[in-house]
């Protein structure tokens, strides 16, 4: 047995973990506070940005453009953060007040799914309500049939310090 929709669709179950259904309205300003959990694995999937949706793999190098907190990253890590294109880190950064105090640009060889954030529930015991709510759960730690994903983790492969114009200048 594991956790499903009434009426399932299609894409609810992706690297075998049921996903929250969300809406995607794609009108207004992003809104960095809050993550969609389609346009999340679809960026993270395809390395799209996070802002315009387009590529975010540089095509001179073919590395991918990430930006992150500064707090806690280096050497090959796992983040919920979809990547973001050169162009559209400014904007990110003025956007999020996180990323305000704490952007670092890297760029990235590559990235694999690692695991989820999701809430965890306990099988075959009616009510169905989470025991865990907003879990880390490595793909190879856990039974997957008893969660419901927000966010697709990915691990990062060689990540180094993005050379941005600013540093060039300096």
């Amino acid at each position: 047995m594991r956790l499903s929709y009434v009426v399932p669709h299609r894409d609810d179950v992706r690297h075998g973990v049921l996903r929250l259904r969300q809406g995607q309205n794609r009108a207004g300003r992003p809104d960095f506070r809050t993550v969609n959990t389609l346009r999340q694995w679809r960026a993270m999937d395809k390395r799209l940005c996070q802002v315009c949706a387009r590529s975010a793999v540089d095509r001179e190098t073919g590395r991918i453009w990430w930006l992150l907190s500064n707090d806690g990253c280096g050497g090959d890590g796992y983040t919920n953060a979809p990547p973001t294109c050169r162009a559209c880190i400014p904007e990110a950064i003025s956007q999020c007040s996180h990323l305000r105090r704490n952007a670092a640009v890297f760029t990235v060889g590559d990235c694999s799914p690692y695991g989820v954030r999701a809430d965890l529930f306990v099988p075959y015991l009616p009510p169905l309500v989470p025991f865990e709510r907003n879990a880390v759960v490595r793909f190879d730690d856990y039974d997957m049939h008893h969660a419901l994903a927000r966010e697709l983790l990915v691990r990062l492969h060689d990540v180094q310090p993005a050379v941005t114009e600013g540093d060039a200048a300096a």
